[in-house]
């Protein structure tokens, strides 16, 4: 049997980040919809919403950075 190519097991890390970072916006946006009139709950689910968007479109890149280093 042939070996696992390295470069499918990267995509699916690739994905995996992708789909961490829509998991954590989507978390905000629940967070924000049940904050009510919370004002600090709300800020909260942005800053989710925040770091799930910045991990969905710089986490693949950084990864790719970091293996060809």
């Amino acid at each position: 049997m042939a070996e696992r190519d390295p470069a499918e097991a990267r995509l699916w890390l690739m994905t995996l980040v992708r789909l961490a970072g829509i998991g954590i916006a989507t978390t905000g946006l629940y967070v924000i919809g049940t904050a009510g009139e919370h004002m600090l709950v709300v800020a909260g689910g942005l800053l989710l919403m925040a770091v799930g968007a910045t991990t969905t479109l710089f986490g693949p890149q950084a990864l790719r950075r970091w293996w060809w280093r």
